[in-house]
């Protein structure tokens, strides 16, 4: 049987104690009416539990402060207000009301870099009653109006607006945002629970079985009106609060009436409630008279409808759900009636209401169908009970029918959606109907202990913390409150022993989590002495990790609880609220629809008679899930092998025929390794399929049809909408149980194709190798979504922002141009600890396929997120996959994620725009050698390639790490700007050598028409790599080619300083230098001379190295003057400490220096052949006048250090150096004498 059109649903859930909606909080505390003057009839005691003391139980702390006992989805009105949807929620005992936005998307009309969202933590005296929090926005177009009622009932009224939850809150006065009232009727009569109605009012449940109705001008206003309801009933109600009159009393709860409303819901368009009471009596009341206006049994059982109340079997007393209205009109209207005695069914009615002349309202209900609409329990391993339930209506007929019933089922470890589509609204236009179950959501079924999924190459490690930390699994809360509990019982790591560093911030929870659980476990010697027993460790250290797993899900199980299903007005998206998580119903995408597939049941519409039947009979389905048994029957070694196999095969070039590459993954992985009973018992599932070319077209179909779109990859670039952090996560969740899905089957088929067609292709009638082909394009697409969805992003292994380029570099300027997305992250959308894809949408919120999804979820009712989530997984497709690989790997790079951005370069393509992104991870990572492969291997082809629109969107976020400069565009442009642009890329990650090689490069192949001016920055830019990166030769050549003698000079001249500084001075002379000989001889002296400080030890002596130079030339007479303006210096105590000028003066290293200079200085005069004597032109400092007094005593200098250049040469001949050399020689003598006399006394 062929599947034709059939609709499967599943949830996408997330967690609410995920970083997603960790807003920043505005803690409130409500009012004590006790404290502030209120009287109080009830006096139980306020906050009864305690914090300190004892230490804290991170369990129950878990508990109290994350999963909650009443919550659900308040959805506004106002399509343009924002936040439109509240998730509230009951903690911490019932002691706190929690209020967080979250909505998927924001309006058109919002900046989302104008707003922050918040939520509101409200904290209460006294707990809070069950069901008895509202919400109204009927005062106002942008007001909020809660109401709450406690325990002391005491009732709280909080008036908000949307900027409490978007912007900080500013202190205000109590009367301006918080109200609190008491009934004087409550002390008599207690309340049992509470609705609110459209128009701001209240409508009390009693416990004596009557109504009230509190009637208000404005929320915070003291002048209310409480007003009872009044029939028959009620009456009989007041004779039974005395002692004579007790017989319509609950047995066993004597203050309970048996008229006890316990399912209220009022018209949002004419003043009717309709309520239903313990005694299956569903009622219709006037909210204007207060009367009874009709009577009905719940079920319209007319027999049971006569009997008395107490003669009845009756419901249970806590307030449930029991009627669900949707309006048509003004008039019309259907309800949907439920009672859970007997044989569980729901009734349809509809509801008429007309209103005559004396504005007298009259309404009545109509039984639609004539026969019940009995569910079907999902399984009957468990008690199941249906605690909520929607009425939808889509507002036009499909397929004879316009309305859809949405049930929650609950039991006490799970809960399931069954939906109930295309009621019809008249009796005989339908034949049958059949209940459609919804899969549920992916994080039940992995914490369920289902969710490994075949990854290659892993240890047992890994393969726990793919999974664990697997989105959407198991939140940073759980983790952290299990963490001290594994610890605590298991781990051998505690603070006491020193290893304090595993609770310190700066590791990451994978950190933690790793380091933790590997302490548990310690590496032995093996028992034969024969190495260590790496065996019993890995076994032991499975066995820990299934622990820390089975903890996490045990206290994860906490939220399984459902409380509440919800209808969004606007989008008629389908919310199931549980205690920990939020789950929006989606339709199937992509092969998981293999999963949801199952019983179902059809009722018969003219008999009510219900029958079984099943969509798991399709024979895609069949042959789906006949594969997924055939590959979990094979060893998992067997299994990685062959993905890691098929993963390489997938992502690599082929360069064999499809059938070799086919034989070759068969010979290496899969030979010998299938036994014969697995292939039989395949054999034997097969058997129904009739057509096995047709199950796998089938298949294939439902993956073609995400990529079939005709403006396949283009982004939409005309909208404003965003996702929000609950949208994007939320999007991310459900493309992530669809991509595991689907990637999981994907690996079944094609283990399959290669098996038959290798193994059994006798019986394979299909062409296996065009198969083959189809389904691994699709499995290398879904490969790379699959990378997104499932890597969390924690903290940036590399810097936030890139340093940026010179102004020289060319291609970010024509790519900042487009503007086609932000510069800056939404801080609404993303948050740390996110997917992949999350970070992807915050980054490009006007591209990647986020706006057409923002829009589906906005407009595609209830399925809207499955849409939008096939959407989203055709635009990450396959003809766009290496462009959305080289945005997705920048913008990881750009924002410091560059360890996160290395897998996907298996990814990209192999062209020059995929070669030019591997070189830019790589640079980022510190591959320089690898980075400038890649640069070599895209340079021709980027070169010549011009910059389109697709292409600038893909380098986009590589240019946003990048300075603009000019506006000339780097592709297209020829090699030589395109290599002038990666040597700037090169020397900023100061990989001179490969930027030295870019710059040559780019001086080589430069065009006829480069003028003189764009040659020397090429020359300076060579210059300035090589000389950075030590290349010496290559940047004397460098700089001697260029043309302006300024721009020479001063390279030169950082040339000259660079090898004097580095200790390489002596390599000047081993260039010829040519013109440039006199500026050389120049710049030395003009060092020298200006020199403050001789006695820097790893300063460069500029007067050795001018000695040097000019000795090397043969300028003997100029060598003798530099080495002598240095012994002068030193002789004359320039560069000498103040306390060397005295009497106790020492005997230091720099008087040797004075000599070795005046020994060298006779020497090298020795070498001119003057007469009568040698001779040279120095400067000389002027003494003070008088003689010297003592050769102890130095000369004193009549001017300063910094001046000594300015003086003039003398002629110095030989006489005068020996002359002086003796009168240093007479002064070290005296210096030696004087320290041997004080040691010999």
């Amino acid at each position: 049987m062929a599947r034709q059109g059939a609709k499967h649903l599943k949830e996408s859930s997330i967690r609410v104690d995920s970083t997603s909606l960790r807003y920043p909080t505005t803690e409130l505390v409500a009012p004590d009416p006790d404290r502030d003057g209120f009287s109080s009839y009830s006096r139980s005691s306020r906050w009864h539990h305690q914090h300190g003391g004892t230490e804290v139980d991170t369990e129950e702390e878990y508990s109290r402060k994350y999963v909650a006992s009443q919550s659900s989805v308040f959805h506004r009105s106002s399509t343009k207000s924002f936040p439109r949807a509240l998730l509230w929620r009951v903690l911490d005992n019932r002691y706190v009301l929690d209020l967080a936005p979250c909505d998927l998307t924001i309006p058109d009309e919002i900046s989302p870099a104008s707003i922050e969202l918040h939520r509101v933590r409200i904290r209460f005296p006294s707990p809070i009653k069950p069901s008895c929090v509202t919400f109204t926005e009927g005062y106002g177009d942008d007001l909020i109006t809660i109401d709450v009622l406690t325990e002391s009932l005491a009732l709280y009224t909080f008036a908000f607006n949307s900027r409490t939850f978007t912007a900080e809150w500013s202190r205000r006065p109590l009367a301006e945002w918080c109200h609190v009232q008491e009934s004087a009727h409550f002390n008599l009569r207690p309340p049992h629970y509470m609705i609110a109605l459209p128009q701001g009012s209240l409508v009390f449940a009693l416990l004596d079985g009557g109504l009230m109705k509190l009637d208000r001008s404005q929320p915070l206003a003291d002048d209310y009106m409480e007003q009872m309801f009044s029939d028959g009933s009620y009456l009989a109600s007041i004779k039974g609060m005395f002692i004579w009159g007790s017989g319509d009393r609950l047995r066993g709860h004597p203050n309970v009436s048996a008229n006890l409303v316990v399912s209220m819901v009022a018209d949002p368009t004419s003043s009717t409630l309709i309520t239903a009471s313990v005694s299956n009596v569903l009622k219709l009341w006037s909210l204007e008279t207060l009367t009874s206006l009709n009577a009905y049994d719940i079920v319209n059982d007319t027999t049971r409808a006569q009997q008395p109340a107490n003669n009845k079997q009756l419901l249970g007393i806590e307030p449930t759900t029991l009627i669900s209205l949707i309006k048509v009109s003004d008039t019309t209207g259907y309800v949907v009636t439920y009672c859970p005695l007997g044989d569980d069914c729901f009734k349809l009615w509809r509801l008429d209401v007309v209103t005559n002349e004396e504005t007298t309202t009259k309404a009545t209900l109509t039984d639609v169908l004539g026969v019940p609409l009995r569910p079907h329990t999902p399984d009957e391993n468990a008690i199941w009970m249906i605690p909520d339930f929607v009425l939808d209506y889509s507002g036009r007929v499909r397929n004879g029918g316009a309305l859809d019933l949405w049930i929650l089922w609950k039991s006490n470890k799970s809960s399931k959606i069954h939906a109930l589509f295309d009621i019809p609204t008249e009796k005989e236009s339908k034949s049958a109907l059949t209940w459609e179950s919804v899969g549920c959501s992916a994080i039940e079924s992995v914490t369920g202990g289902n969710g490994f999924v075949y990854s290659a190459n892993e240890d047992d490690t890994e393969r726990f913390m793919r999974h664990i930390l697997q989105p959407g699994v198991f939140s940073p809360a759980i983790l952290e409150t299990v963490l001290p509990i594994y610890e605590r019982h298991y781990s051998m790591l505690t603070k006491h022993d020193g290893n304090e560093d595993v609770y310190e911030p700066e590791l990451s929870l994978r950190e933690r989590v790793t380091k933790v659980v590997g302490a548990a476990v310690s590496l032995q010697p093996a028992d034969t002495n024969d190495g260590m027993d790496y065996e019993s460790y890995n076994r032991d250290l499975q066995q820990q990790w299934s622990r820390f797993e089975r903890l996490c899900v045990e206290l994860s199980k906490q939220g399984y609880e459902a409380l509440s299903l919800t209808r969004d007005p606007s989008t008629r998206a389908v919310v199931l609220v549980r205690a920990t998580t939020v789950s929006i119903v989606r339709v199937c995408a992509g092969l998981e629809y293999a999963e949801v597939a199952g019983p179902s049941n059809t009722i018969s519409l003219r008999d009510g008679s219900v029958s079984s039947a099943s969509t798991a009979g399709y024979q895609d389905v069949v042959l789906l899930r006949a594969l997924d048994v055939f590959t979990k029957s094979l060893p998992q070694p067997v299994i990685s092998d062959f993905l890691v196999a098929l993963t390489e095969d997938a992502l690599t070039p082929p360069n064999f025929s499809t059938g070799d590459r086919m034989t070759t993954i068969y010979d290496s992985c899969l030979n010998e390794q299938i036994s014969d009973s697995a292939i039989d018992m395949l054999h034997k599932r097969l058997y129904s399929i009739t057509d096995l070319e047709e199950a796998l077209d089938a298949c294939y179909s439902e993956l073609v049809s995400l990529t079939g779109t005709s403006n396949f990859g283009r982004p939409s670039l005309n909208t404003r909408r965003h996702l929000t952090r609950v949208g994007t996560e939320l999007l991310s969740s459900a493309i992530h149980d669809s991509t595991v899905s689907t990637y999981q089957a994907l690996i079944d088929v094609l283990l399959f194709l290669i098996v038959f067609a290798v193994d059994v292709s006798e019986e394979f009638n299909a062409d296996h190798i065009t198969l083959y082909d189809k389904f691994l394009r699709v499995f290398k697409t879904t490969a790379f979504l699959k990378q997104l969805t499932g890597t969390i992003l924690d903290t940036p292994s590399g810097s936030q922002r890139a340093q940026s380029l010179s102004e020289g570099d060319l291609l970010s300027n024509s790519v900042n141009k487009l503007e086609l997305s932000k510069n800056s992250m939404d801080r609404n959308s993303f948050v740390r600890g996110g997917t992949v894809l999350q970070f992807l949408y915050s980054r490009f919120s006007l591209g990647l396929g986020c706006a057409c999804a923002t829009d589906l979820i906005n407009s595609g009712g209830s399925l809207g997120v499955g849409k939008a989530v096939e959407y989203s997984m055709s635009y990450w497709s396959i003809a766009d996959l290496p462009h959305a690989a080289i945005a997705a790997a920048a913008a990881l790079v750009a924002s410091g994620y560059v360890d996160e951005s290395m897998p996907l370069l298996q990814f990209l393509s192999v062209d020059g725009l995929g070669c030019y992104a591997r070189g830019r991870v790589y640079l980022e990572s510190g591959h320089f050698d690898k980075a400038a492969t890649f640069f070599r291997k895209s340079t021709t082809e980027l070169a010549a390639q011009p910059l389109t629109e697709l292409t600038a969107l893909c380098l986009r976020e590589f240019a946003g790490m990048d300075a603009a400069g000019m506006s000339i565009p780097v592709l297209g442009s020829g090699v030589m700007r395109f290599s002038s642009h990666v040597a700037d890329l090169l020397y900023r990650k100061a990989a001179y050598s490969h930027a030295t090689d870019f710059v040559k490069l780019a001086l080589d192949m430069r065009e006829p028409e480069v003028d003189d001016v764009e040659t020397d920055k090429l020359f300076t830019k060579a210059f300035r790599a090589a000389l950075s990166g030590a290349l010496y030769d290559d940047a004397y050549v460098a700089m001697t080619n260029i043309s302006e003698d300024k721009l020479r000079r001063d390279l030169l001249t950082e040339f000259i300083n660079t090898l004097c500084t580095s200790g390489q001075s002596l390599r000047l002379c081993d260039y010829a230098f040519l013109e440039l000989l006199p500026e050389v001889e120049a710049i030395l002296e003009q060092n020298a001379q200006s020199t403050i400080d001789l006695h820097v030890p790893s300063a460069p002596n500029y007067y050795k190295i001018l000695y040097s130079w000019r000795t090397e030339h043969g300028n003997y007479r100029g060598a003798a003057s530099a080495i002598y303006e240095y012994v002068q210096r030193l002789r004359c105590g320039l560069t000498r400490a103040s306390s060397d000028t005295h009497e106790n003066a020492e005997f230091n290293t720099f008087d040797i220096e004075v000599t070795q200079g005046y020994l060298v200085l006779v020497n090298t005069l020795a070498c001119i052949d003057d007469k009568p004597e040698p001779w040279f032109l120095a400067r000389r400092a002027h003494l003070d006048a008088g003689p010297v007094e003592s050769p102890l005593k130095k000369a004193k200098i009549s001017v300063l250090a910094t001046e000594y250049g300015r003086q003039k040469r003398v002629l110095v001949k030989l006489s005068d150096v020996e002359r002086e050399y003796n009168e240093e020689l007479a002064r070290m003598e005296a210096i030696l004498n004087r320290q041997l006399v004080a040691i010999d006394a």
